[in-house]
């Protein structure tokens, strides 16, 4: 009898292979893939992987126009362009198939994981994946592979799967019929194709973060003063704060500080606090997300990206989680015992080590797939990290281990000082016992504002006393990881999409800004368009009830086929809406985008619900445009002819011209990050375009070409 063991990618099958191998397996190939032979208790094993989805949805006949929902599997490198390599493993698991009696799934136990199983055993293999056994486990140490291999589920995770496939399918009809919606409204009102795109979860992501910056843009700063008043004790000066932070009317700050100033100031009250703070709750993905960003700046792709490489190495637990509860049966002694092995966390090990009973701090999250992330106790080999994946490593061991300790204790003093009944704050902060902050502290600010003794009654030497006028700031930008927050909130999107979604929205153009994200004229007038026009596309409410119901499917509450019947449904709605207001969205759009470009011969993905299109359609054609950055036209390109386009950064967000015949032609400009972009028709010395540029009330054109002549007359 031979077993058949699918896993995900060829790395993982590799951790399978030896971790259940008596021996060392036999790697051999088919083709350029590489498989793994062994035995195990007198049964032999073949395990072979898959590259990711090796099948993807895919329209049955050529179609165009919108709307369209008669799809099917198809392998991956015939729906989208520059998946050709998958050709190999669905060739090699076919094969392979051929010899075996059993299979077994050992993908990532998710939804995503179980599609790319349940395709793979049916499509390629043409096994009915009923009939399959399932791999589960959380971490790929040897331990918990043995594990899972001698406590095999019966079948696959169909709830999983079900759920999986049902969202490939209205990410699919959503993201194309919409994509193509925009594209023939911009073709409808231009004659020209227009590079845009939409989806499920993609337009009312851009539509919160549009209704922030409207906000930043309708604010209207209000003046205020603040009162200080500057002391002196021991040598030493302080500063407190008048009670009322904020005193709107300017005569009554006057009035305040003229009084206040006649004194004479004494200490009329001393409050000392002490707070215990216990250690923050064991990691799941968004919060490793957000931590990550702020400790060392990782946008929320990056470091899933780096933590599921610590996963395929054994290091970590799988990151794809919504858990704060570790496993009950893992065994925390035995992982901090190794992490003691390391000369940086050798004391905290040790001091946890010398306790009865390790009972760590948990959040209120569950998962039902993975518990919470944590450090396997297997330990990287010298030089094995890079400096960003051996950053989120200390990360995720500090956490864990701050999980074991003792609160810490901060202490907080506030001395009331009154002079002329006016009362004055001064406020310190001081922490007493560090507990868990000595493993975890350097990724936790806590202002450390260390006060000299005050006794109630005591004269105070005031030096100055003084009001100073501020103004009220607008709502803070959104940063990569609070948009991920943001999104976990309002219950869009999963937690291994959300990244994707905002890459997505990078790449687009919708949005620009590494660090504090900004809608441009594109996104802004997107979600416009479709709010006035139909704003079920943008609705976070619609989006929000589909999740659920696919949580619903996953729990065995909801059936697949009614909640893509019922989402069809839906969308057939609000595509008809938009086709009767079709031509008056297409020039809301032109208002921003410009005259549009040219088609193109390939197809591309569409959305970022990997919605696929067939080669040679008018969507398609415009996709193309998409994946190569193709947006507002500037002009024509002087060396080669083609389409000089604005494109955006996908890491930075920074802006910049391309040329729209990219790879071929590798003509660029940088361009400013600023201001709105406007064509002018006009042309440089070099045949570059010029362009003009609107921001804060001026404009003015500006050649795209650094080099230009006029721009070196004029000193830039």
């Amino acid at each position: 009898m031979v077993t058949l063991i699918i896993a995900e990618k060829p790395n993982v099958a590799r951790k399978i292979a030896y971790a259940l191998a008596e021996g060392k397996p036999v790697r051999k190939t088919i083709g350029k893939v590489s498989y793994y032979e062994f035995t195990r208790d007198g049964k032999r094993i073949i395990v072979a992987p898959a590259v990711g989805h090796l099948f993807s949805l895919a329209p049955k006949t050529k179609t165009y126009g919108y709307p369209v929902f008669d799809i099917e599997w198809v392998p991956v490198y015939v729906a989208e362009k520059g998946k050709g390599y998958a050709k190999d493993y669905i060739k090699a698991l076919a094969t392979l198939a051929k010899r075996a009696d059993e299979f077994v799934v050992a993908c990532d136990y998710d939804t995503e994981g179980e599609v790319i199983g349940y395709t793979a055993l049916k499509y390629a293999c043409g096994v009915d994946p009923a009939k399959a056994k399932r791999m589960k486990f959380s971490a790929l140490t040897k331990k918990d592979l043995l594990k899972a291999w001698y406590n095999l589920e019966p079948t696959i995770n169909f709830g999983m799967a079900d759920a999986g496939i049902a969202r490939h399918v209205l990410d699919w009809y959503w993201g194309v019929n919409l994509s193509r919606a925009l594209t023939s409204a911009i073709k409808r009102a231009s004659g020209k194709w227009q590079v845009l795109s939409t989806g499920r979860v993609q337009g009312p992501t851009l539509k919160f973060l549009v209704e922030r910056e409207k906000e930043i843009q309708n604010f209207k700063p209000t003046p205020y003063w603040v009162i200080k008043m500057l002391l002196e004790k021991n040598g030493q000066q302080y500063t407190a704060v008048y009670e009322k932070e904020r005193i709107l009317d300017e005569d009554e700050a006057k009035r305040i500080v003229e009084e206040a100033k006649k004194g004479p100031a004494f200490v009329e009250r001393v409050e000392v606090k002490q707070q215990k703070r216990n250690p923050p709750v064991p990691f799941d993905l968004g919060t490793l997300q957000r931590e990550a960003y702020s400790a060392f700046g990782y946008s929320p792709k990056k470091t899933l990206e780096i933590a599921q490489n610590l996963y395929e190495r054994a290091l970590c637990s799988y990151p794809r989680t919504s858990s704060q509860k570790l496993p009950k049966n893992l065994n925390f002694r035995s992982i901090l015992q190794n992490l003691a092995k390391l000369p940086e966390y050798k004391p905290f090990a040790h001091e946890l080590l010398g306790k009865d009973k390790l009972r760590p701090v948990e959040g209120r999250k569950e998962d039902p797939a993975h518990p919470a992330i944590y450090p396997t106790g297997e330990l990287p080999k010298p030089g094995e990290l890079t400096r960003d994946e051996a950053n989120l490593y200390d990360l995720i061991v500090r956490r864990f281990l701050a999980l074991f300790m003792e609160p810490a204790v901060r202490e907080s003093m506030k001395v009331i000082i009154n002079s002329n009944n006016h009362r004055f704050i001064l406020s310190g902060a001081r922490t007493v016992k560090e507990g868990w902050l000595k493993v975890y502290g350097k990724y936790v600010k806590f202002d450390e504002v260390i006060l000299p003794a005050f006794k109630e009654g005591e004269q105070v030497r005031v030096l100055q006393i003084k009001r100073e006028k501020k103004k009220t700031k607008p709502p803070a930008r959104y940063s990569p990881a609070a948009v991920i927050k943001k999104m976990e909130d309002l219950g869009i999107g999963t937690k291994a999409t959300r990244a994707q979604i905002l890459e997505t929205l990078y790449s687009r153009g919708y949005i620009e800004g590494k660090k504090k994200i900004k809608v441009t004229p594109l996104g802004m007038r997107v979600v416009e368009a479709l709010e006035k026009n139909v704003p079920d596309i943008v609705s976070v409410e619609l989006t929000r009830a589909f999740e659920e119901k696919m949580e619903e499917i996953m729990a065995g509450k909801a059936k697949k086929d009614e909640v893509i019947e019922e989402s069809r449904g839906q969308l057939i709605k609000i595509l008809k809406v938009f086709k009767e207001k079709e031509l008056d969205i297409g020039k809301m759009l032109l208002e921003t985008t410009g005259t549009g470009v040219t088609t193109s011969k390939d197809s591309a993905k569409v959305s970022e619900d990997s919605a696929k299109v067939p080669k040679g359609t008018a969507s398609s054609k415009a996709q193309e445009g998409r994946k190569t950055g193709k947006g507002l036209v500037l002009g024509k390109c002087p060396k080669c002819g083609g389409d000089l386009v604005v494109r955006y950064n996908r890491k930075t967000g920074k802006r910049f011209v391309g040329c729209s015949n990219w790879p071929k032609c590798d003509v660029t400009y940088p361009l400013l990050q600023r201001g709105e972009i406007i064509p002018t028709d006009k042309t440089c010395c070099n045949g570059a375009p010029v362009v003009k540029i609107r921001e804060k009330g001026r404009e003015y054109e500006i050649c795209v070409d650094m080099n230009c002549k006029e721009w070196k007359k004029k000193g830039n």
